[in-house]
């Protein structure tokens, strides 16, 4: 069971496959108890797990939770959109939201300095998450290493509840910085639901299919633990956006993604040597089409740039029809690129003293739970 890693390079190549694999349902059978969002009507959230608890309860006006965190491991660019769109359209349906730094895990995993981490984490993804449209006042957020003494103890009594085996059967090995690391997202998982927050709710945690290990995980914790009657946590799946040069896109490679701190210039030269599916000539391309799976430029149209169904649509006719050139897709994208970014610098520029307010009274007022 161990062909995805929380921890490495994950290329899905079926994910019907993958889904039918590890119990994954699709997200269609529970598309219509939801707000109307892009990101399911498109199938890029494409997957669910027990999401109906969650539903449920919002439907009797019972509490229920939506849990994200962040590896602050490089910078925030348009393939981590997906989570944070999930989170707020949860958070609007009136979720608690817990937002969790991974400092720990950065360090245990990715050898990344907590000071580094913390830095990436308010710069990189606060601040991106917050002009985006975060509603950080009615968020629980915490870095790892700051999230009191009851939450890293609950980490290490769930150690109970797993055995090598399975951790091993799961995740490949059960190497020391691993395993405290798993331990700690187990812990902040389950962190709605701790006594000091409100005890046991549903709880949907949106995720890649990448972070799926961790949630099958903390799902049988929580059924074992006797201390809280946990309810084992819901999760939403959604696709993976490729990096601009077609393959993995990696914060270690700048060439394959646009981060929400590109400037326009940068972006749009990252769009003009983009990987498309133009044809080798204009005569071919007006005859054949474009290939629009192996488009990347059109996936990020697709993913987050162009908002409007209908004209998604049209533009994807034009395109495979040889009506509209790769070029023209191009400028389109740049088009919308620079709408999105320049909005999105400004709207920055506004968090900033939000943030550096919000950081400075949770300091001084601490960031565990219990301090």
């Amino acid at each position: 069971m161990t062909d995805i890693d929380p921890w490495g390079d994950v290329e899905i190549a079926d994910y019907g496959r993958t889904m039918e694999r590890f119990g994954i349902e699709p997200i269609a059978s529970v598309a219509d108890r939801l707000p109307d969002n892009r990101l399911v009507r498109r199938g890029i959230v494409f997957g669910q797990r027990d999401l109906e608890t969650v539903l449920d309860a919002r439907d009797r006006g019972d509490p229920f939770a939506v849990m994200t965190g962040l590896m602050p491991s490089g910078v925030f660019h348009f393939g981590h959109l997906a989570v944070l769109d999930q989170a707020r359209m949860f958070q609007e349906m009136g979720a608690e939201l817990t937002l969790c730094v991974a400092d720990i895990e950065a360090y245990a995993t990715r050898d990344i300095p907590l000071d580094e981490a913390r830095e990436l984490a308010v710069e990189e993804y606060l601040l991106n998450y917050v002009a985006l449209g975060l509603d950080l006042d009615a968020t629980d957020f915490y870095f790892q290493s700051e999230a009191g003494n009851d939450h890293l103890v609950r980490s290490k009594l769930f150690s109970r509840y797993v055995t090598q085996n399975e951790f091993e059967a799961t995740y490949g090995t059960a190497a020391p910085g691993k395993l405290a690391s798993a331990l700690t997202q187990y812990a902040d998982i389950l962190r709605p639901q701790a006594p000091e927050n409100g005890g046991p709710k549903p709880t949907v945690v949106p995720v890649g299919i990448d972070q799926d290990p961790h949630v099958r995980l903390t799902r049988d914790v929580a059924s074992r633990y006797r201390e809280t009657a946990y309810v084992k946590p819901a999760s939403t799946y959604h696709r993976f956006m490729r990096g601009l040069q077609g393959g993995k896109m990696s914060s270690s490679d700048p060439t394959s993604y646009i981060a929400l701190t590109d400037s326009v210039s940068e972006a749009k030269r990252k769009i003009d040597a983009a990987k498309t599916g133009g044809r080798t000539s204009v005569e071919e391309h007006r005859e054949k089409g474009g290939v629009i799976e192996e488009d990347m430029v059109f996936e990020l149209l697709a993913f987050h740039l162009i908002r409007d169904d209908d004209e998604l649509a049209r533009i994807r006719r034009e395109y495979e029809s040889g009506a509209m050139l790769s070029g023209e897709l191009k400028e389109i994208a740049k088009e919308r690129l620079e709408v999105f970014l320049r909005e999105h610098h400004e709207n920055r520029k506004e968090a900033r003293p939000k943030v550096e307010a919000y950081l400075e009274e949770r300091t001084e007022t601490g960031f565990g739970v219990d301090t």
